[in-house]
């Protein structure tokens, strides 16, 4: 297997406080990152669920588990490409009597400005909040909206003219589910709110796209027809037209056959539509399983193609989220169960428009020491032909995840790097090792290596791209770098034995 850059280490680079209707912590030390391992945070159950490019950097959301008093928030957090943390907030109730959720599958998003917008609810009241984050994580709108719902989620947040648009679900008094939209201007006043369901039926917005001036929502429809015979709910998909005031312009259900399935992402691709779906497998007494597939239908919904991503190694599967890469194919996260149903495989794969699979790398990310290994992967991004980065988490016990986040070459290559000690013994460790002066430099760097480095040392200047543009062998425990032909700005060096990054280190090239 190729060898790539992969991330290893995390620091926690600057903390921006402030505080509004929810209140941003501080974050503490004692973070660690890398593919095979985890990325633990005080303590508490961690869950990534979205990254997105964000200029030269990444922007990552989260969930946080319950603290001192028992509340879960989110948080939202930068990084440069190498994974190094700039900006971190930590968000929860200010009343400091609810959960503040944001868990859907695309609930934040980019405006027109370039600023971050999100939607999320309080878990036990099931009111809405919509959020505006400056590029600095600063607050620049944020409003509670009051809902008298049994349950709401929120899972996709969509901009057109200058208004969002907030889709998911809510739950009824009667306990009956429908599709839920809200329309808000840029100060975040509320301008409509709709449902759309009926009462024999289950409906659930999980996607959207823009097309012809509205919202093509995607949804999951369910229906049971035999109440007394259980896990047979059959469900299907739906895609409903709806303008800028909500009114449905056109509505579509999908044919029922053996491969419906439940909602996941949506894309258009010209005029067709892409999207993945979990099928619900026969009864067998244990509960419906997922098994993950790809759909491409043309613009009358007509079938193209179907891919099944499990079979036949193992029909049970489920997939996450689905960009379009740099070279337009599909990238796709998700895990692969055993039939054994006790190992899970977090699983990123690449495909072609014909739904072809080009690759498909899997790993393991924690292991129980009797062998078990639950991992999922759920967002991904991807700003180039030679970087993709995912995101995602591990069961590690009983109501406690830590989560996962690598950088995936684009040919589908990955080095396993374990970081298993603190951080700060970690970056300690590496510092005595391996010294890397003057910082910032104008012509020249050295690097100085301690005895307990073993050589050869491969070191690469890379950009902020992370393209390597400057290498060096080192066959002996002190060289001098010249980077006198580099134009000014921050680099970063990477120290690497047999594939195993011992030193990464930001470095600023001035005259």
């Amino acid at each position: 297997m190729k060898k790539i850059f992969l991330f290893k280490i995390f620091w926690l680079s600057g903390f921006f406080l402030s505080m509004f209707n929810l209140c941003v912590h501080e974050p503490s030390y004692g973070q660690s990152i890398s593919f095979n391992q985890r990325i633990n945070y005080q303590n508490r159950s961690i869950v990534l669920r979205n990254i997105m490019m964000y200029g030269d950097s990444l922007l990552i959301s989260g969930e946080i588990g319950r603290d001192s008093l028992g509340l879960s928030g989110f948080f939202v957090f930068r990084t440069d490409t190498f994974g190094n943390i700039g900006l971190i907030k930590f968000f929860r109730d200010s009343s400091l009597m609810d959960h503040a959720l944001l868990d859907g599958r695309n609930p934040i998003m980019k405006n027109h400005s370039n600023n971050i917008v999100l939607g999320g609810v309080f878990l036990q009241r099931d009111d809405l909040f919509a959020m505006e984050l400056g590029s600095d994580l600063s607050i620049k709108m944020y409003k509670e909206y009051f809902a008298n719902y049994v349950t709401m989620y929120i899972h996709d947040v969509e901009e057109i003219f200058g208004c969002y648009y907030f889709l998911g679900y809510i739950q009824t008094q009667n306990g009956d589910h429908d599709v839920f939209l809200q329309k808000i201007d840029s100060s975040g006043n509320k301008l409509w709110e709709k449902t759309y369901g009926t009462p024999t039926k289950d409906e659930t917005g999980r996607a959207v796209v823009i097309e012809d001036e509205g919202l093509t929502i995607m949804v999951s429809e369910s229906f049971d027809n035999t109440p007394n015979i259980e896990n047979d709910t059959r469900y299907w998909i739906r895609f409903m037209h709806v303008d800028t005031s909500g009114a449905i312009v056109r509505d579509w259900r999908e044919e029922v056959t053996d491969y419906e399935g439940w909602a996941g992402t949506l894309l258009k691709y010209n005029k067709d539509y892409i999207y993945t779906s979990n099928t619900i497998g026969d009864e067998i007494g244990i509960g419906p399983l997922t098994g993950g597939q790809i759909v491409r239908r043309d613009s009358a919904f007509n079938l193209v193609w179907r891919k099944k991503l499990g079979e036949p190694d193992s029909p049970f599967t489920g997939l996450g989220d689905m960009i379009f890469s740099a070279d337009s194919c599909l990238l796709v996260t998700g895990q692969n169960v055993d039939s054994s149903m006790t190992f899970n495989a977090a699983r990123i794969m690449k495909l072609g428009l014909d739904g072809n699979v080009m690759w498909e790398l899997r790993d393991t990310g924690y292991a129980f020491p009797d062998g078990q290994s639950l991992n999922f992967m759920e967002g991904i991004a991807s700003p180039s032909c030679n970087s993709i980065y995912a995101v995602g988490y591990t069961y590690k016990n009983a109501g406690f995840y830590e989560g996962l986040l690598l950088k995936v070459a684009g040919d589908g290559c990955i080095d396993t790097l374990c970081t298993t000690t603190d951080i700060e013994e970690l970056i300690h460790l590496h510092e005595n090792q391996v010294l890397m002066y003057p910082n910032p430099a104008s012509t020249e760097f050295r690097i100085r290596l301690s005895e307990d480095v073993h050589l050869p040392i491969n070191v690469w200047v890379c950009d902020m791209h992370g393209r390597r543009i400057k290498s060096v062998l080192m066959n002996q425990y002190l060289e001098t770098i010249d980077i006198s032909g580099l134009p000014n700005g921050i680099y970063h060096v990477l120290a690497e034995h047999k594939g195993l990054i011992v030193r990464s280190q930001a470095m600023v090239k001035m005259k």
